[in-house]
């Protein structure tokens, strides 16, 4: 409810206070943007009847107008203007209070502490928003007691706030700041335990979005992680508005917890359990049944569930199309996935914009001839280790779905240049993973830059371990290619030569001798410099043979050869999603998470 338009009288009024993107003459430090007096004085220089008539417009449309001012400093200037101006502009400034350092937010937190008789602006009820994520190693359980009286307080996030405890969460939630909450994100915060999960259950009824999520390094040290179904169900069961949940790498949940918010929260649209390795059939069979507004599912990793999870569920008995807004479906390691479900699943949602069936290793090319029903609808799509997809496949989705962005086609094994050259009528595409598709040739790259489109389109291309590619044709797709931005060719022989290894950006810290020696990996202005090299210089050495010995990095030859010889050497497959055994979610070894790349699409 918008505050009223009356004010404290003018001899009292208070210079406001505000954060971040202060002008910088009152923005060293989370100080009065100017004193009493000066306020006074510009009040005073304001024509009678001018203030008279803004004072006069009602309070919503005075507010509604200083909320689309985009620049700080603007709705600061409106604050002069008169005492009723001041008062809303204050609630659009303390609205999403945004803190630079850890000494504006200790500022922030001696007025909260401060007993609201003592201040001339209620301040904390004026706070909607906070993100503190930003100063995650400044936030204590200190820094939230003094959050308690922000009795208005919407959204909360806290992630990565590693050195929170329950105690802190239990004094935030001490007065009336739960009664209003509607979202909490604890991601990263490992040392929250059911006992902060309880008491958000119990006093925020109005919950619509919970994070809960953690971080990788749970998955291999679970005992860190002290969530459990208890909680989980007593949220289901306090917090029916509840929409979206993220209980990744929470290993300690069962089918329980996922029965308890399929059968109480039934207005869920996000719905994330990757690496909840003890979900099963009967998760999924409780929330099909009852979450039909479903729009983002992700149970990557849950290796528990079986085909009958999508054959014999309200996926396969309810009306064709009865999942339409269902846009995200990752299903990443499901492993049990075959061409039945994938035929069910698309029937059930026509309109998935997403779908992720990397190490679904079941599946073939009537999978693909099913997904191709999905049309202008898809967007991204991994198929990644899905080595029993050939050409034909591949070439149907390419003149089906012609809005694809994102492919990732790693270690097909089976696809050769043909299928690429279809790829290259894609209009849209922006990445294409190609990793360790050891059939692809020179002929496919030069394919891909021959339509303007794909040139004027293409931003990443992973082609590491594609051992037949030679120099010639990277330097046609980088000269052609003028928005890319990432290339890849860990494992690609002719480019471990000096020249081109002075723009290869620095292998990631946690990578062997092996590892480094194989790395190719151009971004940004390494792409940019390897572009004017080539327009600069042609290429001396367009083969292995050619280059001298001392162009060659060291135990380059060697190293690639074992590595083909033996996935588990640069390649190997953990229980994180990615293929090279670092746990980051990459996918060719060039040290990114590359399902970051769904965020383009």
């Amino acid at each position: 409810m918008l505050p009223s338009a009356h004010t404290p009288d003018r001899n009292n009024t208070p210079s406001p206070t505000h954060f971040g993107s202060a002008p910088s003459s009152a923005s060293s430090s989370v100080t009065s943007l100017s004193s009493n007096v000066e306020m006074e004085k510009n009040l005073m220089l304001v024509d009678s009847s001018t203030a008279s008539y803004a004072q006069n417009l009602p309070a919503e449309i005075i507010y509604s107008i200083l909320k689309q001012i985009t620049a700080m400093s603007d709705v600061y200037n409106c604050s002069l203007v008169c005492k009723t101006w001041c008062y809303l502009a204050l609630e659009v400034l303390w609205f999403k209070p945004g803190f630079q350092s850890a000494s504006t937010l200790a500022l922030c937190s001696s007025l909260l502490r401060q007993e609201p008789s003592t201040l001339m602006f209620p301040y904390p009820s004026m706070i909607r928003r906070l993100n503190l994520s930003n100063l995650s190693s400044d936030i204590f359980d200190s820094t939230l007691s003094c959050l308690a009286s922000c009795n208005r307080l919407e959204r909360i996030t806290l992630a990565g706030c590693t050195r929170l405890t329950d105690s802190g969460v239990l004094a935030l939630l001490q007065n009336k700041v739960g009664q209003n909450l509607i979202s909490v994100d604890l991601s990263d915060v490992v040392s929250v335990t059911d006992t902060a999960i309880l008491a958000i259950a119990e006093k925020c009824p109005r919950l619509q979005g919970l994070n809960l999520s953690m971080c990788k390094d749970t998955h291999e040290h679970p005992e860190s992680v002290q969530i459990h179904d208890e909680s989980i169900v007593k949220i289901a069961e306090k917090c029916p508005a509840l929409r979206r949940i993220k209980l990744s790498n929470c290993v300690h949940l069962t089918d329980r917890s996922a029965i308890a918010l399929a059968t109480h929260c039934k207005v869920l649209l996000e719905i994330d359990l990757m690496n909840c390795h003890l979900i099963s059939n009967d998760a999924l069979i409780a929330i099909f049944q009852h979450c039909s507004e479903l729009r983002e599912f992700r149970i990557n990793q849950c290796r528990r569930i079986l085909d009958t999870a999508f054959t014999q569920s309200a996926l396969a008995t309810k009306p064709p199309g009865f999942y339409h807004q269902l846009r995200i479906l990752d299903l990443t390691n499901v492993n049990a996935i075959t061409d039945q479900s994938v035929a069910v699943i698309v029937k059930a949602a026509p309109k998935i914009r997403n779908l992720i069936l990397n190490k679904c290793d079941k599946i073939t090319d009537e999978s693909v001839f099913s997904i191709c029903r999905l049309g202008r609808h898809l967007h991204y799509l991994h198929l990644g280790h899905c080595d029993k997809l050939t050409d034909r496949s591949i070439i149907q989705l390419a003149h089906q779905c012609m809005r694809i962005r994102y492919l990732d086609l790693a270690c097909c094994i089976q696809l050769t240049d043909r299928a690429v050259m279809e790829l290259a009528i894609l209009p849209k595409l922006k990445r294409i993973g190609l990793v360790k598709c050891q059939n692809i040739t020179d002929e496919a790259i030069f394919s891909l830059t021959n339509l303007s489109r794909m040139t004027n389109s293409l931003e990443r291309v992973h082609l590491s371990y594609c051992t037949k590619l030679t120099v010639p044709s990277i330097t046609h797709l980088v000269r052609s290619c003028h928005r890319l931005t990432h290339l890849s060719l860990t494992g690609v022989l002719p480019f471990l030569r000096r020249d081109f290894q002075r723009f290869c950006r620095p292998p990631p810290r946690d990578f062997n001798p092996q590892q480094r020696s194989a790395f190719c990996v151009f971004s940004g202005k390494g792409v940019r410099d390897l572009r004017n090299y080539f327009t600069r210089i042609r290429p001396l050495h367009n083969t292995m043979d050619d280059i001298p010995p001392s162009h060659v990095m060291p135990d380059f030859r060697q190293a690639t050869m074992q590595s083909l010889q033996n996935d588990t050497i640069y390649m190997e497959i953990d229980g994180d999603g990615d293929v090279d055994g670092d746990g980051d979610g990459d996918g060719d070894g060039d040290g990114d998470n590359d399902m970051e790349d769904m965020e383009d699409v």
